[in-house]
C-alpha cells in the first residue's frame, strides 16, 4: 500500500505541475525567456497555477461529465501536453547536473528531518492530527464515492488536495490516510524548491545562493503545503523574481519605467481579482491575459514585465485570499530595497546613519513588545485590548468587526502574534542574528561612514541593512496583534535569512581566509547556544507537571544526537581549507537553527493541543473505536446526515465523506445558535426516560437545524445549482438587516409535531431518495452536551467506554441503534415517520 501511495503521490504532483504548464504554454517561449525567470522559478509558477487550477477544472468536469475515469483521463492528457510543450522552458541542461545533485544531497536529509519533527515523531499510523485536514479529506472522499465535486465545500478557495486526491482515490484507489503521510514529505520538498528559487533570484553568486538556501531550508518550520502556505511560498519566490527583473546585481541599471509598470500591473491584478470575487473567473482572466500576450507577439518590449506583474499575483490570489496581504508586503519590501540601494549608492552615503539608528531601535521595540506581552501574561501588567481600534480597520477592509467567538477574533491579539512569531523564529536564530549585526557594526566602526565603496560592496551592504530593517519592521507590525498579520511570518523569516547570509558572508567568508579567531568565536558560540538550549530546555523538562513536558519526549533522541553532531563539527570549522571551514560553519549555523526550531515545536505543542494525556503515544483526536465506526458508516450507510459534537463530526466526515447537519470552520468556533439545538438533540438521545417524549424533543430540536441546512450538505443530497456553486463569490455579500418578524400564533403540541414532521420529510426526501438522520454517540459527544461557555473538550480521544446500560437503552428505545462498539454508538433519528 505504501509503494502504491508513493507512486500516486508522485503522479499527483506531476499532474498539478503539468496542468499549470499547459496554461503557461499559451505564452510564447520567447516571452518566458525575456521575463528573466529561471527554469526553477518557471516550474514553481507552473506548479502553483496548476495546483489551484486543477480543482476548478475538475469541478467543471464533474458537472458536465458523469465518469470519474474520464475526469482523470482529461487531467492526464492536459498535464502531458503542458509538460511536453513547455519542455524547452523547464528542462534541465547538462551544466545543471551539479546544482541538482547538490540540491538533492542537501534537501533530502533536511526534508526528512523536518518531516520528522513537524509530523512523523508525533504520529503513529493510522493515528495522526487530521484536524486541519477534515475539509479536504471530506470533499475528496465524497468526490471519490459520487464522481461529483461539491462546489459548496470550498470556502474562499479550492483546496489543493481535495479534487485531485479524490479522483485518484475514486479511479485508482488512493488511500487518503496513507496519502496524508506521503504528501507531507513532498510538501517540504516543494518548500525547499521555493527557497532555492528565491535564492536564485536574489543572488548571482553561487556561495551566497547556497548559504541562503541552507539557512532557509534548515529554518523552515512549515511541514504541509496548503493553500495558505503555497501562497506564502509563492510570495517568497515572487520577491526573488522581482529582484531578478529589476536589478539584483549592483552592475545592472534599474529602469524606473519597469519598476513603475511592474508595480502598477501587480496592483491592477489585485484590484481586478477583488472586483471579480471568484476564483474560477480569476483563472479565466489569467488565461485570457496570457492569450493576449501571445497575440501581442514580440513587438512590445514591456510584455515580459506585464507577464511577471500580472501572472504571479493572479497565481497567488488563486491559491489563497491571504495574498491580498502577501503581495503588497512583498512589493513594499522590494521597493524599499530599491530605495535603500539608491541612497547607499550616493557619495557620501548619508542614509547609513539613519539605517544604523533603525537597526538598533527596531530590535529594541520588538524586545519591548515581547517583554510587555510576557509581563501581561504573567499578571505583572494589566491586559490591553486594541480590538476596538482594529475593528475600525477590519470593518472598512473586511466588512466585519472583531467579535468574541468568531474566527476573526481567534487571529487577533499581541499574545497570539508573540506565540506564532516566537515559535517560527526561535531564540537561537534571534540571538545569533542580533549578535551578528552588532559584530558587523563594530567592524564598520573602523571605517568612516560614507567613505567610498565598490558597487559590489554597496549592493551587499544594502541587502544586509535592507533585510534587517524591513524584517524587524514587519515583525513590529505582526506583534501589533492585528488579525492574521502573523501569517506573514514566512516573509519575515526569509528577510532575516538574507540578513543571516550577508552577515555570515561579510564576517566569515569575504575576508579570505577568515581569521582563526573569527572562525573559533562563531563556531563555539553557536554550538554552545544550540547545545545548551537542546540539552537544558528542549530535551529535558524543568518540571514534570508543565503542559509541554511529555511532548519533549518525542524529540529527545533527535535533540541529543543533534547536539553531539554540533560539537563534532566544531573542529572542522577550524581547518585552514576555505571550502571545508566555510561549509562547516554554515552547517553548524543551519543545524543549530534546525535544532532550535524542532525544540520550540515540541514545547509549543501544548499551545495547540493542551497537555498530553497519560498513555497517549501520538497527537490524534481519534482512536480505533472511531475508525471502526467510520468504516462501518462508509460501507453501510451512504445516505446518512451526521450529527455529533464537532470533534467527532469532523473526523467521521473526513473518513466517510458523509454530509453533516451543520458546519464549522474550527473545532472551537461552532456558532452557539447552531450548537444549542444540536446539544438538545444529543441530550434527548442519551436520556433514559420516556422514549416517545425524547423522540419528540429531538425532532423539535432538529427542526431549526434542518431549516438552515448548509449549502454543502444540500448539494450533496440534491445535486442542484452546481454552476452557481462554482461561480459563487469568494466574499459573500452582506446580509441586509431586517426587522424581526412578527411572532406566529402559538400552536398546539399536536400541530407543532405535525409541522416538524412535514418539514423534516420535505428536507430528507422520500422513496429511494430518502436521507436518514444519524447521530454518532461517544463519551466525547456526551461531554460536549454539558460544555459551558468558553470551555473546550480535550483534543485527544476519550479512553473511557460507553456505559453498557446506555447502549442497551438505545437499542430498546425509539432511536434505532445501527452500530455499537465499546466506545461508539450510531443511532438513527426516525423523525420523518
Amino acid at each position: 500500500m505504501w509503494i502504491n501511495t508513493l507512486l500516486l503521490t508522485f503522479v499527483f504532483v506531476l499532474i498539478q505541475l503539468g496542468i499549470g504548464l499547459s496554461i503557461l504554454a499559451i505564452v510564447p517561449l520567447e516571452l518566458i525567456k525575456r521575463s528573466r525567470l529561471t527554469k526553477l522559478q518557471f516550474v514553481v509558477l507552473g506548479y502553483a497555477i496548476g495546483a489551484s487550477a486543477v480543482g476548478i477544472l475538475l469541478g467543471f468536469c464533474s458537472v458536465l461529465i458523469d465518469d470519474i475515469w474520464l475526469h482523470l483521463a482529461i487531467m492526464v492528457a492536459l498535464s502531458a501536453f503542458g509538460l511536453a510543450w513547455t519542455w524547452p522552458a523547464w528542462s534541465p541542461r547538462t551544466g545543471d547536473a551539479g546544482n541538482i545533485l547538490l540540491w538533492c544531497l542537501l534537501s533530502l536529509p533536511i526534508a526528512l528531518a523536518t518531516w520528522w519533527w513537524t509530523f512523523g515523531a508525533f504520529s503513529q499510523f493510522p493515528y495522526s492530527d487530521i484536524g486541519a485536514d477534515v475539509h479536504w479529506m471530506k470533499t475528496a472522499q465524497e468526490y471519490a464515492d459520487s464522481g461529483v465535486i461539491n462546489p459548496y465545500a470550498s470556502q474562499s478557495y479550492v483546496d489543493l488536495r481535495s479534487a485531485l486526491a479524490g479522483v485518484l482515490s475514486g479511479a485508482l484507489g488512493l488511500d487518503l490516510l496513507y496519502f496524508g503521510w506521503t504528501y507531507r514529505f513532498v510538501s517540504i520538498l516543494c518548500f525547499l524548491l521555493a527557497f532555492y528559487a528565491f535564492a536564485e533570484g536574489l543572488y548571482a553568486e553561487p556561495i551566497r545562493r547556497w548559504i541562503t538556501f541552507l539557512f532557509a531550508a534548515a529554518g523552515n518550520g512549515v511541514g504541509l503545503l496548503t493553500n495558505g502556505s503555497l501562497a506564502l511560498a509563492g510570495s517568497v519566490v515572487f520577491l526573488g523574481v522581482l529582484f531578478a527583473n529589476a536589478g539584483r546585481d549592483a552592475k545592472e541599471e534599474i529602469p524606473a519605467g519597469s519598476v513603475a509598470l511592474l508595480t502598477l500591473s501587480a496592483a491592477t491584478s489585485l484590484l481586478t481579482a477583488f472586483m471579480l470575487n471568484n476564483n474560477a473567473l480569476v483563472l479565466v482572466l489569467l488565461t485570457v491575459g496570457l492569450l493576449l500576450l501571445r497575440i501581442l507577439g514580440k513587438g512590445h518590449p514591456r510584455e515580459s514585465i506585464l507577464f511577471v506583474g500580472c501572472g504571479w499575483p493572479a497565481m497567488l490570489l488563486l491559491a489563497h485570499r491571504g495574498s491580498y496581504l502577501f503581495i503588497p508586503t512583498v512589493l513594499a519590501a522590494w521597493l524599499s530595497y530599491l530605495l535603500i540601494l539608491r541612497e547607499m549608492s550616493r557619495r557620501p552615503a548619508k542614509s547609513l546613519r539613519i539605517l544604523r539608528a533603525l537597526s538598533v531601535v527596531l530590535p529594541l521595540i520588538v524586545c519591548g513588545i515581547v517583554a510587555t506581552i510576557v509581563a501581561m501574561r504573567l499578571g505583572y501588567l494589566p491586559s490591553a485590548n486594541a480590538n476596538v481600534v482594529f475593528s475600525h480597520i477590519t470593518g472598512l477592509v473586511l466588512g466585519k468587526t472583531i467579535e468574541s467567538g468568531e474566527e476573526l477574533f481567534l487571529g487577533t491579539g499581541p499574545q497570539v502574534a508573540v506565540i506564532e512569531l516566537g515559535r517560527a523564529i526561535g531564540p537561537l536564530f534571534a540571538v545569533c542574528i542580533a549578535m551578528a549585526m552588532a559584530w558587523w557594526w563594530i567592524d564598520r566602526a573602523s571605517t568612516p561612514l560614507g567613505t567610498a565603496a565598490t558597487p559590489v560592496q554597496t549592493e551587499r551592504m544594502s541587502k544586509l541593512l535592507w533585510s534587517w530593517t524591513i524584517g524587524c519592521s514587519l515583525a513590529v507590525a505582526v506583534l501589533s496583534g492585528f488579525p492574521f498579520l502573523y501569517r506573514t511570518t514566512m516573509i519575515v523569516l526569509v528577510l532575516l535569512t538574507v540578513t543571516a547570509t550577508e552577515a555570515f558572508c561579510q564576517l566569515l567568508v569575504d575576508p579570505s581566509p577568515a581569521s582563526f579567531r573569527r572562525r573559533a568565536t562563531a563556531a563555539i558560540t553557536v554550538t554552545l547556544l544550540a547545545a545548551g538550549l537542546a540539552l537544558a530546555v528542549y530535551a529535558f523538562t524543568w518540571r514534570p507537571d508543565l503542559p509541554a513536558a511529555r511532548y519533549q519526549d518525542f524529540l529527545r533522541p533527535a535533540e541529543i544526537a543533534g547536539a553531539v553532531l554540533l560539537v563534532a563539527l566544531v573542529p572542522m570549522a577550524l581547518i585552514r581549507s576555505r571550502w571545508i571551514h566555510v561549509g562547516a560553519l554554515a552547517t553548524i549555523m543551519g543545524l543549530g537553527i534546525g535544532l532550535d526550531r524542532a525544540g520550540i515545536a515540541g514545547m509549543s505543542k501544548s499551545y495547540s493541543y493542551g497537555p498530553l494525556p497519560g498513555g497517549a503515544t501520538a497527537i490524534t483526536h481519534y482512536n480505533a473505536s472511531d475508525l471502526d465506526a467510520a468504516r462501518w458508516l462508509h460501507g453501510n450507510l451512504r445516505k446518512g446526515i451526521l450529527l455529533s459534537d464537532p470533534y467527532t463530526l469532523g473526523m467521521i466526515q473526513a473518513l466517510t465523506g458523509a454530509p453533516a447537519a451543520y458546519t464549522f470552520s474550527n473545532l472551537d468556533t461552532v456558532n452557539e445558535a447552531t450548537a444549542r439545538p444540536v446539544r438538545a438533540v444529543l441530550s434527548a438521545i442519551v436520556e433514559r426516560d420516556d422514549g416517545a417524549r425524547r423522540l419528540a424533543d429531538a425532532c423539535a430540536s432538529i427542526r431549526p437545524v434542518l431549516q438552515e441546512i448548509n449549502q454543502e450538505t444540500s448539494f450533496q443530497m440534491y445535486r442542484a445549482d452546481a454552476l452557481s456553486g462554482i461561480l459563487r463569490p469568494v466574499r459573500p455579500p452582506k446580509t441586509p438587516e431586517t426587522d424581526e418578524p412578527e411572532a406566529a400564533p402559538p400552536k398546539t403540541p399536536k400541530a407543532t409535531e405535525e409541522t416538524d414532521r412535514e418539514l423534516i420529510q420535505s428536507v430528507l426526501g422520500s422513496g429511494q431518495d430518502t436521507w436518514q438522520l444519524v447521530a454518532v454517540i461517544n463519551p466525547r459527544a456526551i461531554g460536549w452536551i454539558d460544555l459551558g461557555a468558553g470551555q473546550r473538550l480535550s483534543y485527544f480521544p476519550p479512553t473511557e467506554p460507553l456505559d453498557p446500560g446506555l447502549i442497551k437503552s438505545l437499542r430498546a428505545g425509539p432511536f434505532q441503534a445501527l452500530f455499537a462498539n465499546n466506545q461508539t454508538a450510531i443511532v438513527r433519528i426516525p423523525c420523518e415517520r
